[in-house]
């Protein structure tokens, strides 16, 4: 009843230009909300993903395609057609020191045959991707590892003279493989185009603080399967890696199901380097040396020095 009388008089007063100031308690306002915290790396649930190894989390076990069911020498999924296996005995690595450095360079008038698609592997967003924790503190992480090696490569490519394109040059980026694959196919050149993707190996471990089995070891190439210039291309760039460096010869790989997304989707002849195993405890501390890197650029700087003078 008094609210009613309450109304009654606000009417009469607004009629007669007397409209009375009311008390307004004010709405509370919503909490307020934490401080955001820096984003955690998430995998896109709709990016494609590489046949490679799989780690998330400190804990998580380490799978590769050293996991895979071993490969009879006559199925589907094995290189038909190998690099000869070595006969002779397993030998140290070559000291970096011991051996030259830097390609053989062409004349001033070079002109390039190709343009080279360099791609650096992952950013610094993709997860896992890093070796254990030596006693002195240091660790691979394989983007850096990757980066620096395209970095040596470049180098030397813009002394030469040869065409390349860096395929990623951001570093807050995660596998971006989708971009990565459609950078290569729509950059604009007159030259034919060859893809070349960097990457450091990891094999089996029950978490990314462990090492993998001694045994696993060594260099591969990484081909699409069925593609007879990218097998050439592969095989002249494992040779000049094994040459350089002395690592244990893995051969070329290929596979009819589940192959690496960057060579079954690009658009041209396209290989995938696995330079050594960053969580095998001998290749480890070889692999954080500026000796080893610049083997392993120089390696390619040859392969593809090769492949400028005689095609693939």
């Amino acid at each position: 009843m008094q609210d009613f009388l309450q109304a009654i008089v606000d009417i009469i007063a607004v009629l007669f230009g007397d409209t009375p100031e009311r008390p307004r308690t004010p709405k509370p306002l919503p909490p307020a909300l934490p401080p955001a915290s820096p984003p955690t790396p998430q995998a896109d649930p709709d990016e494609p993903q590489d046949a490679s190894e799989v780690s998330k989390g400190e804990d998580a076990v380490v799978i590769s395609h050293e996991a895979e069911p071993p490969r009879e020498e006559d199925g589907d999924e094995f290189d038909e057609n190998p690099l000869p296996a070595p006969d002779d005995p397993v030998l140290p690595p070559i000291d970096p020191d011991s051996r030259p450095t830097g390609p053989v360079r062409p004349a001033p008038e070079y002109r390039a045959r190709y343009l080279w698609c360099i791609d650096n592997g992952h950013g610094a967003l993709t997860q896992g991707k890093r070796s254990p924790v030596l006693s002195d503190g240091r660790q691979l992480l394989e983007y850096e590892f990757n980066r620096d090696i395209s970095a040596r490569i470049f180098a030397q490519l813009d002394d030469i003279g040869v065409a390349y394109y860096n395929v990623i040059p951001e570093v807050q980026v995660g596998n971006f493989l989708t971009e990565r694959v459609n950078r290569a196919n729509s950059v604009s050149s007159a030259l034919p185009k060859l893809f070349v993707s960097i990457h450091g190996n990891a094999g089996p471990a029950d978490s990314l603080q462990d090492y993998t089995d001694d045994r696993v070891r060594g260099i591969e190439t990484w081909y699409y399967h069925g593609s007879t210039r990218g097998r050439n291309m592969a095989a002249i760039f494992q040779r000049h890696l094994i040459e350089e460096t002395g690592l244990v010869n893995r051969h070329l790989r290929s596979k009819v199901t589940g192959q690496f997304f960057v060579l079954r989707a690009t658009r041209m002849p396209a290989i995938l380097t696995e330079n050594g195993f960053y969580n095998n405890r001998f290749e480890l501390p070889l692999m954080l040396t500026d000796g080893f890197r610049q083997q392993i650029a120089d390696a390619h700087v040859r392969a593809i020095m090769e492949i400028e003078r005689d095609g693939i």
